[in-house]
């Protein structure tokens, strides 16, 4: 996969975008949740000799394609780009609409979350010792607000605490801890939301992206 990221020209993602339509026979928009540059490396690597996969600006993305029917890259490619929306893509490939999906059920990963998400998940921790921290890390958990103290160099917490409950927006401390107490409690994951193939186009459900029913027509 070669990606295309936000702050390439405009012209280049769009010109790049149409001249690599003609080597693909399917064309797909991808939703993207909990976005991580490693995993997305991973999947250009592990893809680079059969696909070819576009991030940057959705307006840019849907430009390549076609915002209209009188624009349109292909017969009826521009229906794909009202799908371009919040952290989306656009995946060319010559893989099977069976091999695709079964490629993207097994990319989700649990990734760490970050400032500003919902937790998922209560994290209360117990008074007492933290063994698992060295001492030199005392002023940077007490800056994350844990009401702690050192007794004998090591760090002891002095009363339960809880850094957050399921449904709170969180803030860049509980993010913190989260992942200091090696909690990942978002996935990354990347769900097919629209298909082109041979001048049809067809939006797909996510019980379709799972192999479950038959995408619907547009």
């Amino acid at each position: 996969i070669n990606a295309e990221y936000m702050g390439e020209h405009k012209d280049a993602l769009i010109d790049r975008i149409r001249e690599s339509a003609d080597s693909f026979e399917h064309i797909y928009t991808i939703s993207i949740h909990n976005v991580r540059t490693n995993i997305l490396q991973q999947i250009r690597e592990e893809r680079r000799n059969d696909s070819k996969l576009f991030l940057g600006n959705n307006k840019l993305m849907m430009l390549g394609l076609g915002r209209d029917e009188e624009a349109t890259l292909k017969p009826n490619l521009y229906k794909l780009s009202k799908f371009l929306t919040g952290m989306s893509g656009i995946f060319m490939t010559n893989l099977s609409k069976k091999e695709v999906k079964e490629y993207f059920a097994g990319v989700g990963e649990q990734v760490f979350a970050r400032t500003g998400q919902v937790a998922t998940t209560k994290l209360v921790l117990n008074s007492g010792p933290l063994p698992q921290f060295p001492h030199s890390m005392f002023e940077h958990l007490n800056k994350l607000g844990l009401p702690i103290k050192l007794d004998k160099g090591v760090i002891v917490l002095l009363q339960e605490t809880t850094v957050c409950d399921i449904g709170d927006t969180l803030s860049a401390e509980a993010a913190s801890l989260l992942k200091l107490f090696g909690m990942m409690t978002v996935e990354f994951r990347v769900e097919l939301t629209a298909h082109w193939h041979n001048g049809v186009a067809k939006k797909i459900s996510s019980a379709s992206a799972a192999g479950k029913k038959d995408e619907a027509d547009e």
